[in-house]
C-alpha cells in the first residue's frame, strides 16, 4: 500500500498516512486538529551525476589487462 504525505491547511502540520489504492488519496484530516489537509507532492529524488559519465569508469577493464 502507498504511503502518501499531507500537509494541514489550518495548523501546518506535515504528516504520512498508508492508503489503499481505492481510497481517495487527493484529501485527509489533519490527525491534530481535524482540518482539512492536502496531499503533498516531492519533488524529483536528490540524485546527480558529475563528470563525463559514471558508466565508462564502473565497468572499465582494468589497465594493463589483456584480455587472457
Amino acid at each position: 500500500m502507498p504511503l502518501y504525505e499531507y500537509r494541514c491547511t489550518k495548523c501546518g502540520k506535515d504528516y504520512e498516512v498508508i492508503k489503499g489504492f481505492a481510497e481517495d488519496a487527493d484529501h485527509d484530516t489533519c490527525p491534530d486538529c481535524s482540518a482539512p489537509a492536502e496531499r503533498v507532492f516531492s519533488g524529483a529524488p536528490a540524485v546527480e551525476y558529475h563528470g563525463t559519465g559514471y558508466y565508462s569508469t564502473d565497468h572499465r577493464k582494468a589497465e594493463g589487462h589483456k584480455g587472457e
